[in-house]
Order: structure tokens, then sequence, then C-alpha cells
């Protein structure tokens, strides 16, 4: 038995009993809140005492036996002797006798019972919960009361705040006598919870705990010691981690409970109340949901206040609020909330308070609920609550009551479920369609629900009812729908076929003096129709134009590298109206700054952002759009030689319409990458033919589109059918604008393949100074690996070895680790002649004419010696070494005469590999280390060189 801040009342209790033994009888009577330890003190006390000096006599009252005469006395006399017990039967055992209908002489006869029994030993009578005592019992008690002034008798009865004006008088009486001690036990001091906990758990765990305990329990210890329990069974559960925080669970609920029933049904009904509304309430809503008076309420619910259960009129802690809820029981809960939101409504209260009884209530007849709930649902939108919204919004649409009703609330709902996971708003779609088609929604409405369709290829659905409202629509309408019709052209270029059975897509022009929209601008860029400018962009980014029709633009890119053109100026911004919308539109917008990236060369950030966006939500919720992502992760995976990782990729479920999309013709040549990478050009060949095909059924397989043709190309290589990749390539190159150098560059690698040995290098050379002025670190490492091992295959190691040593730079800036290990210093030999550089068992390597010098010969360097030798290795002059190690050009002259002495070679040119090695690892180092750069964050996408000759 444990007691904490205690140790006053045992001495009060000790000297009153000291008294006693004197011959000053006393009675004491122990008060305070529910579950403060009344008990346990008045049993410890007895402990204490009880003996040979005194001798105790206890009972403990409960409300079952309120109606069972003499029941508390009867416990009472049970530790009496016989002869004393006999003479109780006599007086009480009387069956049959009313209840509080004892006559004087049975009084006067138990007063004389214990009285002669303090004769022989002094008498320590404790009674526990006196308030729920029997009338007969407590009149004998209160009799004898009067009769201790001078007898050897202790009464010590507890009895706890708020129980009621039941036995009122008996109070009364008892505290006007003289030798009456009141005393009070409160609730336990922060330091008092710390004591307490410390009795079950570490000190260190109890110190750290007790704070939070005091705040969700205000000190009363049945609580605490049920959060002890609750943290140790929790312990319990984690083995060898135990938790760190406070563990609110299952024994504080049931304590919580029990401390609840110990009141009043009074009390209960408040606490009730209490829990149902929820929010701080007001106390007069609490006496009219319970039918109480406001005094009485206010009575009560500071009583809850001093039991630890509520503070400043709410639960403490929410734990314990449900756990009153689950006692209620359904149907009383269920009631209560209909009324509280029946008496919030009719008192004017906030429509989100009104919203959230009505939603726990989950039905009602109330003719204005439906209005209240939709208020509640835009506010709730607005402040970006958007689950609370959709809560709303689904029990609206439950409570319509017409057809058209009905179908603008599940618009309502779909809309805002879509900003939590566009997965959810599939099971809408089939009765949004039909809704649509019989003219029940609104124009907004009717478009989202179009653009929802695209998003999830349903694009016959789309593409069915797009032409039904634009025989019906006119005007600014008419233009929205031409918005759309873009969209579902773009994303689906099969559907540009049809359009002979349709009507043209309304021009959309914006009003005198206004720029044009986000979305034209965009999806104009994104087409290749014309140049466009970061002010016209910056412009429309001021514009209200739905956040799924700019993602469907940015994302729906054959070609990702037209991004350059838009994602500098619009993508921060729609990363921050992303921000508030849900975590899908933050997915969207990663998934175009891991484009970005991947243009720009930064391989890791580019997978790393792709993964994120895959990460934010389900396939399912991706929808079409999914192939985008998946692409670029593909990509990277393959580059970084992640191929493992690029082969998990490959069995994520996808829907069957992306291969309608160019989403889908992203993920095909990405997928036939892969099969390249791991030497499977036949499969890769079909992947890439595959995206020849889809090109020419949509009408677009021009210079602009998707290069497939230099991946086929590349396969066909492999498999030694250099004359059928001659002429695709020569196809590709024919009619190719001047201006994209990135597609000129990867055809001349290509092309070179299959030529000779000795006839690759000019090719290669004009390859490398063309996806050196787009800017394609990625390619440009290859193509500068090729044209090494092409100087190499020619026996022309003196041009292999620089132009190597450049290419495996570039792979490891950019960490294409697959062509980086492949031509690392120190690799085998060149490889065989026509193979291009990436593919396994195709690798070559800085020292192609031989292998890397090392052992005795690298251990004869000094410090410095490596140091200027490894600085010459990557081509820098005399000069510049000296300036940058800080010396003389003569000391960088006489170390490289030394490192060409113990190295023998005769020139820089010579110099091995592991030198390049030694001064490249610091700056590893410090680059591993270092931030992820967001692509989108700088100044534009750069087409100046990222290295020097």
């Amino acid at each position: 038995m444990v007691l904490v801040e205690r140790e006053r009342h045992l001495t009060q209790l000790s000297a009153l009993l000291e008294r006693c033994l004197e011959g000053a009888g006393s009675v004491v009577v122990l008060r305070g809140p529910v579950a403060v330890g009344r008990t346990e003190l008045l049993h410890t006390f007895a402990e204490r005492v009880a003996g040979p000096r005194v001798r105790f006599l206890g009972a403990a009252a409960s409300p079952e036996e309120r109606q069972l005469p003499f029941g508390l006395l009867s416990q009472l006399l049970h530790g009496a002797g016989s002869a004393y017990a006999e003479r109780a039967e006599a007086l009480i055992g009387r069956p049959g006798r009313p209840e509080g209908e004892a006559g004087p002489q049975v009084l006067e006869g138990v007063a004389r019972i214990l009285l002669d029994m303090s004769a022989e030993d002094p008498l320590l009578l404790g009674v526990d919960d006196v308030s729920h005592a029997d009338t007969d019992s407590l009149r004998c008690l209160l009799f004898l009361a009067r009769r201790l002034r001078r007898a050897r008798v202790m009464l010590v009865l507890s009895d706890q705040d708020g129980s009621g004006s039941r036995h009122a008088d008996v109070r009364g009486e008892l505290s006007r006598l003289p030798y009456c001690t009141q005393i009070r036990l409160d609730p336990l001091s922060c330091d008092g919870v710390a004591a307490l906990l410390a009795h079950d758990l570490d000190a260190h765990v109890a110190h750290s705990l007790a704070a939070g305990a005091f705040a969700v329990t205000g000190g009363n210890p049945l609580l605490v010691r049920a959060l002890a329990e609750d943290w140790e069974a929790h312990a319990r559960a984690a083995g060898a981690e135990p938790p760190t925080a406070l563990v609110v669970g299952d024994r504080f609920a049931e304590r919580a409970v029990s401390c609840l029933h110990r009141f009043g049904p009074d009390a209960v009904a408040v606490a009730r109340a209490v829990a149902v509304i929820g929010e701080a309430p007001d106390a007069d809503l609490v006496a009219r949901l319970t039918g109480l008076g406001a005094i009485e309420t206010r009575a009560l619910l500071e009583l809850l206040g001093t039991s630890g259960l509520l503070r400043e009129g709410r639960y403490r802690h929410p734990v314990a609020q449900a756990a009153v809820l689950r006692d209620f029981g359904a149907a009383g809960r269920v009631a209560w909330h209909r009324s509280a939101a029946a008496l919030l409504h009719a008192d004017g209260g906030p429509p989100v308070s009104v919203a959230l009884q009505l939603i726990a209530a989950g039905d009602t007849d109330e003719p204005w609920a439906p209005a209240v709930l939709q208020e509640s649902a835009a506010r709730a939108t607005a402040g970006g609550q958007v689950d609370f919204a959709v809560d709303c919004l689904e029990l609206a649409h439950t409570l319509a009551d017409d057809e058209q009703q009905r179908a603008v609330s599940r618009a309502v709902l779909a809309e805002a479920e879509w900003r939590l996971d566009p997965a959810r708003v599939v099971r809408h779609l089939g009765q949004l369609t039909d809704a649509l088609h019989r003219g029940h929604l609104t124009r907004r409405q009717s478009l989202s629900v179009l653009e929802h369709l695209l998003w999830h290829g349903r694009v016959d659905e789309a593409a069915t009812s797009l032409d039904r409202l634009a025989r019906t629509e006119s005007g600014p309408d008419a233009a929205e729908l031409g918005a759309v019709r873009a969209c579902l052209e773009l994303c689906y270029p099969a559907q540009r076929h049809h359009r002979t059975t349709r009507s043209p897509a309304p021009v959309r022009t914006p009003p005198p003096g206004s720029a044009p929209s986000l979305v034209d601008t965009v999806l104009a860029a994104v087409r290749g129709e014309g140049a466009v400018s970061g002010d016209h962009l910056w412009q429309g980014l001021r514009t209200d134009e739905p956040l799924t029709r700019i993602a469907l633009g940015l994302l729906a890119l054959a070609r990702p590298e037209r991004l350059a053109t838009v994602a500098p100026w619009c993508l921060p911004v729609l990363a921050d109206a992303a921000g508030h919308e849900g975590p899908d539109w933050r997915g969207l917008v990663t998934a175009a700054r891991a484009d970005a990236a991947l243009l720009r060369g930064e391989l890791p950030a580019a997978g790393t952002f792709a993964a994120e966006a895959l990460a934010e939500s389900s396939a399912a919720s991706w929808g079409v759009l999914a192939g985008a992502p998946l692409a670029c992760l593909l990509v990277t995976a393959v580059e970084t030689g992640r191929l493992e990782e690029a082969a998990a990729q490959l069995n994520v479920p996808l829907p069957a319409a992306l291969m309608e999309t160019p989403f889908g013709l992203r993920y095909l040549r990405a997928r036939g990458q892969y099969h390249l990478a791991i030497d499977r050009p036949y499969a890769a060949l079909s992947d890439f033919r595959a995206c020849g095909r889809l090109l020419r059924d949509w009408a677009a397989d021009g210079p602009r589109q998707l290069p497939w043709r230099i991946d086929a190309a590349q396969a066909m290589v492999r498999l030694g059918r250099r004359a059928e990749a001659r002429a695709l390539l020569e196809e590709q190159l024919d009619g190719l604008p001047v201006d994209d150098e990135r597609t000129l560059g990867r055809a001349l690698r290509q092309l070179a393949a299959t030529l000779e040995p000795h006839e690759r290098p000019p090719l290669l050379g004009d390859a490398v100074e063309a996806l050196q002025a787009a800017g394609d670190r990625v390619e440009l490492a290859h193509a500068l690996a090729d044209l090494g091992n092409a100087h190499a295959a020619a026996g022309d190691s003196r041009r292999a070895r620089p132009v190597l040593r450049r290419a495996w730079r570039a792979a490891r800036e950019c960490q294409a680790e697959r062509l980086a290990r492949a031509l690392r210093p120190g690799a085998a030999s060149a490889p065989p002649a026509g193979a291009a550089s990436g593919g396994p068992g195709r690798s070559g390597g800085p020292r192609a004419s031989g292998g890397v010098l090392g052992g005795e010969q690298a251990a004869e360097l000094s410090a410095a010696e490596r140091r200027v030798g490894g600085l010459a290795a990557r081509g820098h002059s005399n000069r510049q070494i000296a300036q940058r190690l800080c010396i003389t050009v003569s000391t960088v002259e006489q170390h490289l005469t030394q490192v060409y002495r113990k190295l023998g070679v005769r020139s820089r040119t010579d110099l091995p590999g592991f030198l390049e090695n030694e001064e490249e690892s610091s700056g590893e180092n410090s680059t591993a280390g270092s931030p992820r750069t967001d692509p989108l964050l700088a100044d534009a996408f750069s087409h100046s060189s990222p290295y020097s000759p």
C-alpha cells in the first residue's frame, strides 16, 4: 500500500488516537475528491495502530447495501467477540423491520455494546464511504458519536466530496460536535506524482514523466497509478526499447470510468454531456442537455474538475473522453449528439460545432443539416482541414433528398477527396459521369469530372462527356472546355484522330489587356507550338487555372527536355501551391523536379526526387501519371548502376491506359534502356519499336518527338545490325531542328558506332561538341568514353588517355557510377571495336594501352610529389599547379622531374591513373556530404559546358 504526501494526515490521526487512549473520544471525517486516497489512508492508519493497545473494527459501505437494514453495522461488529455478537443479533437481527424504523432501545443498545467493548480495550472504528451507508446503521453511529466525549473510542468516517444531499442532516450534526475533526485530502502535487510513479518505475523515468502525468491526472492517485501500469505494459511489449514519453492507454481509460461511477447519477450525466459536446462547453448548454439546473451543473463541473477528469470544463485527456463516450452506450450517445446539434443550431452556434455533432450522430432528420454541413465543409477546406471537410460532405450526401442535390453533393465530396487522395475519387466517377450527362452538375463540377476521368485513364468516357458538353456550351464556358480538350489530346494523342467527327476545340481568347492563362502558355510550350518567355509564364501564374491541368501538362512530356522552357519559372510557384493542396500534389511537383534534375545530369537528385514522388501516394493515386516518375527512377537506377532496384520498379502495377499516353511512352523507353544495361538487346529493341509504333499511330512521329530511332539503333548495333541502325539514324537526322543539340549529339554518337573504329573519332568529336552545348552531362560522359575508346582501338593511346580521363571525371561528377566503374583508372583494356560505352562487357578505361602503375613505384613518391603529379595528371599547367598549391613554378618543375624519374615516364600524358585518383579523393569526400541541390532553384537550365576540355 502506497501513500504519498499523507504523512501530515497520519500524524494528525495519531495525535487524536493518543487523546482517545487517555479517555477523550473523537470523531474524524476524512473528506476529499474521488479516488484521492481516503481508503488507503484509513487502512494504513489502522494497520499501524491496531494491536495490543487498540482494537480495530472496520466496515465499508457500498451502494448495493443502502437498502439493507443494519448492513454496515453488521460488518462493523463482525470482528467483535461472540458475546457482543449475540447481544447485537438480539437487537438488530429481527427480520421484517422497515428501514429507518429502529427505535431508541436499538440505538441505545448498539451504542452500549461498543462502549462496553471500549471499556476493555480502546476502540478504533473505521467506516469507508459512509455516504453509502444504510439509514439504520448511520443512525446508530450518530447516536454513538454523541456519547464519545469521555469514551475511549475513535470513530473515523471516510466521505467523498459531492456525495449528494443524502444524509446531509447526519453530516451537519456530526460537524457540530466539538470533538469532531474534519481532515481534507487534496490531490497530489507534481512532486507527489513523481514520488508515486517512482514506486513502480525507475526514478529517472518517473521524474521525466511526472509533469505530463500531473497534467493528465490532476494529481489523482488512482489515475497516476494507471499511467504507471500503462507505461510498464508498453515497455514489456516494446522489449529492449522502453517508451520515452507518457503512455495513456487502456488502464487509464478503465480507471477514468471507474472514478466517474463513484459519483452520483447527476455527475455522471454532466460528465457524459461534456464528452458529447467535446469542445470547451458552456455550462448552460450542458445543463440543457442533461436537464439539470444551471447552478447544480456548475457545481458538478467543479466537482469533476477536482477529481482530475476535467480542467476548465474539458477533459484533461482525449482517452478519458473516449472512455466516457464508450461507457455511455451507442443509443444514448447518438441521441445526445443529435440533441446537442439541435441546441447549438438553435443558439446560432458555429456551423463547424454543429457539424461535429451531426457527424458524431451519423444521421438526422433536421432539414437544416445539409446546408450546415456544406458550409462547414467549405470553411474546413479553406482552412486546410480536408479530412473534416470530407466527413461533412459524406454525411451531406447521405442526407440529400433529391437526385440533383445528391449529384451536386457527390461532386463536392469527390473534389474534397481528390485533395486527400486521387484514388478515392474512382468510386464516384461512374455516377458523376451519369450526373454530368443528365445536366445535374455545375460547369466547374463538370470540368473537374472530366479532369478526374483523364487522370485515371478513362479516356473514352472523358471524350464522350466532352463532346456532349461542347454541343451545349458557348462563350467562356466553351473556352474552358477547349483547355480540357487540349489536355485530353496532349495526354491521349490518339484522340486527335477523332477530331474530324467533333467540333473544333474553341480558342481561348483572354480579355483585352490580360495575359494568356498559365495552362494555355504551358500547353503551348510543351507541345512545341512556339517560344515562351519567362515574363509570359510569370504573368500566367497569377491566374486561377486548376492545378490538375497544369500538372497534366508538365508531366505529359514525351520529351522531358521541354521542361527546360517552363520549369525555372512555374515549378517553384506550383510547389508552393501544392503545399496547400495535399500530399499527392506535392508528389506531382516532386516528379517534375526529378525530370528537371535528370536533364541537368544530377542523377542522385533525380532518383531521390522520383522515389519521393512515388512514395507520396499509392500507385492507384497516381493514375496514368505514374509513368513519368517511374521512368525517371528507372533511368537513374540504370545510369547509377543500381540494376536490382531498377528490376524491382518493373514489377510495380500500372493502369492499362498508361500505354495510350506519353507517360507510357517514357516508361517504355526507360524499360528498353534497362534491357540494354542487362544485355538483353532483343527485349530493348522491342520496347523502342513499340515507342515508334505508338508515335506513328498518334501521327506524332516527327523530329521534335521522342527520338526512339536512336535507342533502337543502339540496340541494333549490339545485335550486329549496323546497316539497319545507320538507316534509322539517318532518318532521325533528316529534318532535325538546328537547335536540338541533345538529339543531334546522341544520334551522332550512335552513328559513329556503326562505323569502323578509325572512322569514328570525327563523328564522336561532333557529338561531344553538341552534347556539351546542350548541357547533357550524362550523355556527354558516354560520348567522351566512346571517343576515348575509339582512339584506343585505333592504337592512338596519346589521344585516348586524356579523353578517357575526361570521360571518367564527367561520369564521376554526375555520379553515373555504371559508366564510371567501366572507366575507372586501372580498368582493363579498351573494349572491342564497334562497342558503345555503358554496356556490360563493353567497358573501357583511361589506361586502354596498359595497366596502372602502382605498388612499389607509387610508394616511392612523397606526399608533395603525389599532389603535384595528381594535378598534372588532371591536365593542369605548371603555373596553375603552382597557384593552387601556393608554391613556385620552379618547385613544380622539380617535383615533376622526380615523379617522371621514379615512375619511368617521359611526360604528363604518360602519368598513371592512381595519381588522378589521389587528387580526386578529397573532392569526392567533400561532394558526398554536400546537401542535395534542387535543380528548380537554379537560374534556368544552363546550356554552357560543365566541363573543361
